[in-house]
């Protein structure tokens, strides 16, 4: 076997990477017009001697030319700037393993983030009845600590999906969710709810969310937009379930709550067991890859840009998800209305999902449908305020549900496309979910405390505070859309 040199390891890295004529420009005569310099002259002035620095210039020099590559709108390389940010590699955009890994995550999005996406019907009914004693703000850490839950331990399952498939995540987040929504079921004080339904739930949350999530990128390009959508689309279906069910157990037939937490908790297991088994990584298992690459993520303005958007959009879109049922009651609703609410909050979203995936696979571009929508959210999420009687609720439910879960839906297909190869698209989601944990773990809890009195106008401030994160995040969200290229279609 004939050994290359490390500039002949660049120089085949180049060529798998780019196409042929471009390749071919790189390497033997350089390009003027792209920066470039031949692989020779480059190699032998920065004197590359071992593997490690050569790993490492595979990386950031593959990435930062497929950048400059876009920003110039070089022909040969098309103009799509969202493939130029990831190698083109070859993806399978279908066949019957990357169709069953979608029908899996959508499955395990049901269970587990549908569940806390119905969380308001539990917030409701823990205040007026089972908790009536804790304040709305304590509860809320219920929600909250899911929802934290859910993102902090992106880290650590998107790399144990990244080394082992996802399968292993999948089966441990199950157990964790399913044990901690039994023991609710025999929980009576607070302390008891938090621990169970809060920390356990949320443990197994985030073994689930991260995996289900990232391996999609793995398996598609052309429709990821759409595929990561239906798929995230699933926690809108859950949170139209989920919702309904409850309110048909716990309110219609006077189910106590632990026989109706049970059977969630039995409908959620076959659900992940499905889930866990359709799920299939694209790579083969590993134990080759390094630490978490968090120097790497944050090497670029642009992966800082858009983990800050995500932060403090995280700090206020979920707040809706939180209040909305008690919010309907305020304004004269039923109970049972209120409850379907949620569903119909949902129901919204879940269209938001597949529409705008749709949207920006059609050729709008990600970012650009990410930057817009995020703005659109901040103008609906201020009109809120003037929502006072339940027509004109649920007209703004329906529209902030179509808007937030656009949001998101499309995140993470931007995220993916930042990270430097398909291989650790988990990593790259589950660091920037991680840190948007610390957000989400204070959403419900500055929400009631922001919460006043009872009349309705207690909500007002709530109502501003996600207003502002939304706009606040739009323009970082601007921001990183600016840093990633100049091109108008991204």
């Amino acid at each position: 076997m004939v050994q290359r040199s490390p500039a002949g390891k660049l120089e085949a890295i180049v060529a798998r990477l780019l196409p042929r004529s471009v390749a071919h420009q790189i390497i033997r005569r350089g390009s003027n017009d792209c920066g470039f310099v031949p692989m020779g002259p480059f190699m032998a002035h920065f004197g590359v001697q071992n593997q490690a620095f050569l790993s490492e210039v595979e990386l950031s020099f593959a990435e930062s030319q497929h950048i400059e590559l876009a920003r110039n709108g070089n022909e040969a390389h098309g103009s799509r700037t969202d493939r130029a940010i990831q190698n083109d590699a070859d993806f399978p955009d279908g066949g019957v393993n990357a169709w069953r890994t979608a029908l899996g995550g959508f499955l395990a999005f049901i269970a587990s983030i549908g569940f806390m996406s119905g969380g308001s019907v539990f917030q409701s009914y823990y205040i007026t009845t089972a908790l009536s004693s804790s304040s709305a703000s304590d509860i809320a850490w219920i929600g909250s600590v899911q929802l934290w839950g859910c993102f902090f331990f992106g880290i650590w399952a998107g790399r144990l999906s990244d080394k082992y498939g996802p399968a292993l995540p999948l089966g441990l987040g199950t157990v964790f969710m399913v044990f901690g929504i039994m023991m609710a079921s025999i929980s009576k004080k607070y302390y008891q709810f938090l621990l169970s339904q809060g920390f356990c739930v949320a443990l197994g949350m985030g073994w689930i969310f991260t995996p289900a999530l990232a391996v999609q990128s793995q398996w598609f390009l052309r429709r990821r937009g759409f595929v990561v959508g239906a798929v995230m689309s699933g926690q809108n279906v859950g949170g139209i379930i989920w919702p309904v069910l409850t309110n048909k157990l716990l309110i219609d037939n006077g189910m106590s709550l632990g026989w109706t937490l049970r059977i969630i908790g039995f409908i959620q297991l076959g659900l992940m067991t499905a889930a866990t088994l359709l799920v299939k990584p694209r790579f083969p298992r590993t134990s080759n890859i390094d630490g978490f690459p968090i120097r790497q993520y944050f090497t670029h303005k642009r992966t800082i840009a858009f983990t800050i958007a995500l932060v403090i959009m995280d700090l206020g879109i979920y707040i809706p998800w939180f209040y909305i049922t008690p919010f309907t009651m305020t304004y004269g609703a039923s109970a049972s209305l209120a409850f379907y609410n949620a569903a119909i909050l949902n129901g919204g979203a879940f269209v938001g999902c597949h529409a705008l995936g749709i949207v920006a696979d059609s050729g709008l571009g990600f970012f650009n449908c990410l930057t817009v929508t995020t703005f659109a959210s901040a103008v609906v999420a201020f009109a809120w305020i003037g929502a006072r009687n339940v027509g004109g609720i649920i007209v703004w439910t329906v529209a902030y549900g179509i808007l937030s879960g656009a949001l998101q839906a499309i995140f993470s297909p931007c995220l993916s496309l930042l990270a430097p190869t398909p291989e650790v698209t988990g990593s790259w989601n589950g660091i920037a979910i991680t840190i948007g944990s610390f957000a989400v773990l204070g959403t419900g809890p500055i929400a009631g405390k922001l919460l006043g009195d009872e009349d309705g106008t207690g909500y007002v401030l709530m109502q501003l505070f996600t207003g502002i994160c939304l706009a606040l995040a739009g323009v970082f969200y601007l921001a990183t859309r600016v840093l990633v290229s100049r091109d108008r279609w991204i």
